[in-house]
């Protein structure tokens, strides 16, 4: 079953993110860099949020407002991508564990 269509422009946004960040960078060089891709990502409906705000019947009590974020066209070529760099990485002789390993040291590396 192919992927949809949000979900396959989605995998090639976080593979452009992913190849411009910048180790070395300013941080205010990668948020920018972060900031536009959530732009394409919106734009390629991979991130959908609705807002419904619901007026209240009472006198001077605030409006309900609901928020419902839609992220399932982002998780499955997140998951893709990270499943196959780990293959690619098995591939070149790095085991698998060791290098869940290292991305996760990674992650918690970033400021």
């Amino acid at each position: 079953m192919p992927i949809p269509e949000a979900a396959r422009a989605a995998g090639h946004v976080l593979l452009d993110v992913a190849n411009a960040w910048d180790g070395d960078a300013d941080p205010e060089q990668n948020f920018e860099t972060a900031n536009v891709a959530v732009e394409r990502l919106l734009e390629a409906d991979a991130v959908r949020v609705d807002v419904e705000i619901a007026e209240s019947e009472e006198d001077g009590a605030d409006d309900e407002i609901g928020v419902s974020i839609d992220v399932s066209d982002l998780i499955g070529p997140t998951g893709l991508l990270l499943h196959r760099a780990l293959v690619l990485l098995e591939e070149r002789g790095l085991d698998r564990a060791e290098a869940v390993a290292l991305l996760r040291e990674a992650v918690d590396r970033v400021d």
